[in-house]
């Protein structure tokens, strides 16, 4: 059941990448080189933070003309088709990773977007914005077990 419901959040999270794709020229989804050289220029741990970033939006013509903050701006998407949202981000629900946050708050430049991809609406928020949103947040592991040891 989780499996199913991973690959429907999985393509709702495809679809609003296509929204904003469509939206903003300068927002892409950057290769894992590509990702690896934005986080050495802004001094972020790709190993841990590496999955914590789903886009960027650049502010210069390309990646090797990064060089501070102020030249990129991060972008987790949450995406949603709920029906029962009017106007975002109210009332949308989302999981967010204790990493996706962790980055987050330790970034100027980070945005979480919130995509509803049946209006093909969107808005960012930064992490005051998102503190100031928050109705109330519970804690969930995900825990995966290691694969059996063959004799």
């Amino acid at each position: 059941m989780l499996r199913k419901q991973n690959l429907i959040n999985l393509k709702t999270e495809k679809e609003g990448i296509k929204v904003l794709k469509e939206a903003i020229p300068s927002f892409f989804v950057p290769s894992k080189s590509e990702k690896e050289i934005i986080y050495e220029k802004l001094n972020i741990d790709f190993k841990k933070y590496s999955r914590s970033v789903d886009g960027i939006i650049l502010n210069v013509d390309r990646i090797s003309d990064i060089l501070n903050e102020n030249d990129v701006i991060l972008v987790e998407i949450k995406s949603t088709k709920a029906k029962n949202i009017k106007k975002l981000p109210y009332g949308v629900f989302f999981g967010i990773t204790k990493n996706e946050e962790d980055l987050f708050k330790s970034l100027n430049n980070y945005r979480l977007c919130i995509v509803h991809t049946l209006s093909k609406e969107y808005i960012f928020l930064n992490f005051t914005e998102y503190e100031s949103l928050i109705k109330n947040k519970r804690i969930q592991y995900q825990v995966n077990f290691k694969k059996e040891i063959e004799s």
